[in-house]
């Protein structure tokens, strides 16, 4: 047995070697764990690093002995901070930018659907809630479909239907729904590929002018019922001298058809002799001039001239000429000359 053996057998341990032993140990292992964490940290360090955009650390730049001192943790957060203040900044001004968008959809007079690739509505303005949904109802995630046609029209004639084919802008004019009438207008939104993943639709209430436009007409026909019932000859010649419109005495006069009519030129129908004096008429009429008392020389189809007299004056609209209106009669002498032309009965005697 040593001495040492036999000292500490003796005396327990003089000399103190379990607790240097246990130490050392000890050291061992904080040695260990300082280096577990300090790998820790630079590892977690690097990914933070790493997602905010800035090139990991390198043990020539940043030992392990300086590492602590650094605190590119607390440089990390603070990095964080910045970008989270300025993400909350433009977030700001998204919503922004989102409130001046809806502002300005809510301002329109039209109503206007986002849709995306599924028809779900997407996006909405006051108009459209109005007009569709009764103001009273979110229309968001609904199919405009099902909302707006109700599957009333074809799936050719579909206006999302066509802009998902194309991929370019359609137009949808006279669409029906609820009672009300549409022009309906849609755009194509793409993505970086090239597909439609949303459109926009605008759509243009003309049922206003649809009433009105059916009044005019229904006008027009009235119109036309009490020219055709006149003796008078009327004729409504455009400003590149066209023939607009006739009444029942002017055909049956002249003996032109409607299909002819429609392929003639005033000045096709005007007697030579008529020619510069009409011209220069005509003239002043698209200048603005006065209604004018005429008199001027046709040309029947059958090649008689018939001699007329009357009024002629010119409309305008926006400014501009639209139409010259004439109404003319045969004069006593032109009534005699069609009466001499006109056949006579046959008589039949009696036997």
């Amino acid at each position: 047995m040593g001495f040492r053996k036999f000292m500490e057998t003796v005396l327990g341990d003089p000399f103190g070697t379990a607790e240097i032993r246990r130490l050392t140990k000890e050291n061992a292992e904080l040695a260990e764990n300082g280096r577990r964490a300090i790998a820790y940290i630079r590892e977690k360090t690097n990914q933070l690093l790493t997602t905010i955009g800035t090139l990991p650390l390198r043990h020539e730049e940043l030992d392990d002995a300086s590492l602590i001192e650094a605190d590119p943790v607390g440089i990390v957060c603070q990095s964080f901070e910045q970008i989270l203040e300025h993400l909350r900044e433009m977030n700001g001004e998204l919503k922004l930018a989102h409130d001046e968008i809806q502002g300005v959809f809510d301002s329109a007079g039209a109503a206007i659907l986002v849709l995306d690739d599924t028809m779900g509505i997407q996006a909405f303005n006051s108009r459209a809630r109005e007009i569709f949904a009764h103001n009273c109802e979110d229309i968001r995630g609904r199919r405009c479909a099902d909302l707006i046609c109700h599957r009333n029209i074809p799936l050719q004639e579909c206006l999302f239907n066509r802009i998902m084919q194309s991929r370019r802008s359609e137009q949808l004019n006279d669409l029906e729904c609820q009672g009300r009438w549409f022009n309906v207008s849609g755009s194509p939104i793409r993505d970086r590929f090239g597909d439609v993943k949303q459109m926009v639709l605008v759509y243009t209430e003309i049922t206003e002018q649809k009433r009105m436009l059916e009044a005019l007409r229904e006008k027009e026909g009235i119109y036309r019922l009490i020219l055709d019932s006149a003796a008078e000859l009327f004729q409504s010649i455009a400003p590149d001298g066209s023939i607009l419109y006739v009444n029942r005495a002017w055909r049956d006069t002249l003996g032109y058809s409607d299909d002819e009519i429609a392929l003639l030129s005033v000045f096709d129908i005007i007697h030579p002799d008529s020619h510069p004096h009409c011209r220069e008429l005509f003239i002043r009429l698209l200048q603005g001039s006065r209604p004018e008392q005429t008199s001027m020389t046709l040309v029947a189809k059958d090649g008689r001239p018939v001699p007329l007299e009357g009024s002629v004056s010119c409309s305008f609209r926006n400014g501009r000429p639209y139409a010259t209106c004439g109404i003319f009669h045969l004069p006593p002498s032109g009534r005699r000359a069609m009466a001499a032309d006109t056949p006579s009965p046959a008589v039949t005697h009696g036997a």
